[in-house]
């Protein structure tokens, strides 16, 4: 390997969860390996057999037709841009009547690698955004993605092909839910493949994400994306720069009280309000009057509530700031200079506020003046820095002094990774690290998320990044509130945890933990103390990590890169709000679907749109990705209603002017008792089980749960029939059990956050 390109791969391994420095794939086709008598088929990639096949062919009746020979088209492109695309068509040379070609055989990607769907006919017939906790077994899916190579295998879509993952790609149940799954290397994960047709066609592409999506700066293979769950309080949006020590008391008083906590919210993080300075370390270090006993009794607070504290900084240096227009008088030379030699003075064009912008070429710059800052929010603490300005920074600060770059041999997104590759160093790779004011792929691999939306809160920005999720990095909606602007929104929402709850404050944490992303509240102290506003936030959080069920974006959206063109109001350009959202989800003991259905009303204000109703809705199994033969229990989580055993597809009720969405749980039956839904989690199970278990020869029902003190738990179970609930024991607590035509419940009210065993018997 050329000396250049190791020297690359070790800079980008500073970044989050890094690998080992590895050789990195080519962008080259597959190799392949085709005999023509045995009909075998065989492709390797960066030194992995990755697809072992067959092919045949077979009558109408599934035999196989001897003498059929199968013609072997190959064809390669590579075009301006380094797409590189690779072919492989397979046909009889004689076609028959009634007679298809059948592959069937084994794709073997890394740990990371995860079975997904391409644009097709399916996403017409039924428009859905769709994640993935676990492996994915859909038959929607016809492609394997393997992110830690960047490679795409794909087959021909809309069901032409099958593609099912091994049980080893799974996560193991005790970390799938409240705690994060290791960050060490898997071992590589198989996918059975079995492809029926006249002719098959499968497509095989390099650097998928780097290359075909446009994302230069996708290296995956040197670093790997933050699983944990990132849930807490942000100050900004409801205080703005008027946070203090009284607001923080009273935030963290409330998020004790109602045991946030205990629900998975992890991280305060304190926004524009605090600084003493406009960019230089002791700003952002030596803290204002507002928080008398500064950084060291933030941090204090929030550990003795039970989470973990993060802190704002940016990236610039503004001229209002009288100590950096001293540091700018005496080090001109740190700073990125006009033609004249000069320190050049940038302006935000939208607040008309100046800067100048560090030179990240200059190692005294950096030692001075980023450094101090990182190491010492490290030193006091923070797990959690969000660097704010980095639009300012490259587009006004670097891309606008585009020449000085250019003579020190470096582009203005090498100058802005420099700075954050600084940053990560000091924080070191367990400090959660979030980006900010701009899509900017020059921060993937340092930075652990993007905020992907403007100011305030737009679900739909989830749409326009849909495949990034899990896959690139963790995407962040700026924020969270449950009632936007402290206004209660038309509607008054029943649940089982409350009678009447504005739907915004069931929608937006609820789209998020749908979506697999950022979950920060951020309202006034005063909402939390209605335990009805918090409703949604508690059934949302922890939020599963997740990898895209779709290759491509759900909302369509141009390439934008740059920060004034990296914003947009995604939802409002692709034809609105997704309506259904979908999570599959997978543990050894089961696999089940959790198919949302969100109302988003109308109206110019995203935050109080009048809602007037929507139509009950029949959802084809198929369109799901489901086995349409078979029989499915499905059951909604807001209104606890059991809708029945259904084969083929159900009927998603209608929704009034009250109701902002609805959970179904969707699980195949079985012949013996099956927890239906958990009250815990709008995963209704993703969360809180962590083993269940039918022992036929005594008829009991066992498993283990996760639970919040004094949060009412509810296990629904099916009950086939003849089957009835004879008696619950859990975890030594208060036991109600109640049983329906076709369903029992099992009711305890936990003594303590913990982990509880259960056995339920049923008698015939």
């Amino acid at each position: 390997m050329p000396k250049t390109l190791l020297i690359t791969l070790l800079t980008f391994a500073s970044g989050t969860g890094a690998w080992a420095a590895v050789a990195p794939p080519s962008n080259d086709p597959a190799t392949v390996a085709w005999d023509t008598a045995q009909g075998r088929l065989s492709l390797r990639y960066h030194g992995t057999l990755i697809l072992d096949g067959r092919i045949r062919a077979e009558d109408a009746a599934g035999k196989a037709v001897a003498g059929a020979e199968v013609k072997f088209e190959p064809a390669e492109t590579r075009d301006q841009k380094e797409k590189v695309e690779q072919r492989l068509k397979f046909s009889l040379a004689k076609p028959q009547e009634g007679v298809k070609l059948v592959l069937s055989g084994t794709a073997t990607g890394s740990g990371e690698a995860f079975a997904a769907e391409t644009e097709s006919e399916a996403q017409q017939r039924f428009p859905v955004l769709r994640t993935s906790v676990g492996p994915s077994r859909s038959l929607r899916n016809n492609a394997v993605y393997d992110r830690r190579w960047d490679w795409m295998l794909a087959g021909p879509a809309d069901g032409a092909i099958r593609i099912a993952p091994s049980r080893s790609a799974g996560v193991p149940p005790a970390s799938a839910a409240n705690e994060p799954p290791s960050r060490a290397p898997e071992s590589n994960v198989a996918f059975a493949i079995e492809c029926r047709g006249p002719s098959i066609e499968l497509i095989f592409r390099p650097r998928f994400y780097q290359k075909h999506k446009g994302i230069g700066w996708f290296e995956p293979w040197t670093y790997q994306v933050w699983k944990d769950s990132v849930t807490g309080y942000c100050s900004w949006w409801p205080y703005r720069g008027g946070f203090d020590h009284k607001a923080l008391d009273a935030v963290t008083a409330a998020f004790t009280t109602h045991k946030l906590p205990d629900f998975g919210y992890r991280y305060v993080q304190i926004d524009d309000c605090f600084q003493t300075g406009g960019g230089s370390p002791r700003g952002f270090l030596e803290w204002n009057d507002r928080f008398p006993g500064g950084a060291a009794e933030y941090v204090r607070k929030v550990r003795a509530a039970g989470m973990e504290p993060g802190i704002w900084v940016f990236c610039i240096f503004y001229d209002s700031d009288p100590l950096v227009r001293q540091m700018v008088k005496d080090h001109p030379e740190w700073f990125v200079r006009a033609p004249d030699g000069k320190p050049r003075r940038a302006v935000n064009p939208w607040s008309g506020a100046g800067f100048y912008a560090l030179d990240p070429t200059n190692e005294e710059a950096l030692d001075r003046l980023v450094r101090p800052t990182y190491r010492g929010a490290k030193e006091l603490g923070f797990s959690y820095v969000k660097i704010d300005g980095a639009g300012d920074l490259v587009d006004w600060g670097y891309r606008q002094a585009g020449d000085y770059f250019k003579d020190k041999g470096i582009t203005p997104g090498e100058a802005l990774r420099r700075f954050y590759q600084t940053a990560r160093a000091e924080l070191g790779r367990d400090t959660y690290i979030l980006t900010c004011w701009g899509v900017l792929p020059e921060q993937i691999g340092v930075a652990d998320a993007c905020r992907v939306a403007t100011d305030g809160f737009r679900a739909a920005s989830f749409q326009g990044f849909s495949s990034w999720e899990g896959v690139v990095w963790r995407n962040d909606p700026d924020h969270c509130d449950v009632l936007p602007e402290g206004k209660v929104p038309q509607g008054a929402m029943r649940t089982f945890g409350a009678a009447a709850v504005p739907p915004s404050t069931i929608i937006r944490p609820c789209v998020i933990a749908m979506a697999g992303g950022v979950l920060l509240l951020s309202d006034k102290a005063e909402v939390y103390r209605d335990p009805a506003n918090l409703e949604g936030a508690k059934r949302s959080s922890p939020v599963l990590f997740t990898v895209p069920g779709q290759l491509h974006d759900f909302t369509p959206r141009p390439p934008a890169w740059s920060f004034e063109k990296s914003f947009r109001d995604y939802g409002q350009k692709g034809g609105g709000e997704a309506e259904w959202w979908l999570q599959e989800i997978d543990r050894p003991f089961d696999h089940w679907l959790v198919l949302a259905r969100f109302q988003w009303g109308e109206g110019a204000d995203l935050g109080l749109r009048p809602m007037h109703g929507m139509p009950e809705r029949k959802v084809e199994f198929a369109d799901l990705g489901l086995e349409p033969g078979r029989d499915y229990l499905v059951f909604e989580f807001w209104t606890q209603t059991f809708l029945g055993k259904c084969q083929g597809s159900f009927t998603a009720p209608a929704m009034d002017t009250n109701n902002g969405m609805q959970v179904f749980a969707i699980r195949e039956a079985r012949a013996y008792p099956w927890v239906l839904s958990t009250t815990r989690h709008l995963s209704q199970g993703g969360v809180c089980l962590m083993d269940e278990k039918w022992d036929q020869a005594s008829n009991i029902l066992s498993g283990m749960s996760k639970v919040v003190a004094g949060d009412p738990y509810v296990l629904t179970i099916h009950l086939p029939a003849g089957f009835k609930l004879k008696a619950a024991a859990v975890g030594g607590e208060k036991v109600e059990i109640a049983s329906q035509q076709e369903t029992a419940t099992v009711r305890i009210v936990p003594s303590a956050t913990k982990t509880v065993e259960w056995k339920l018997v049923f008698t015939r």
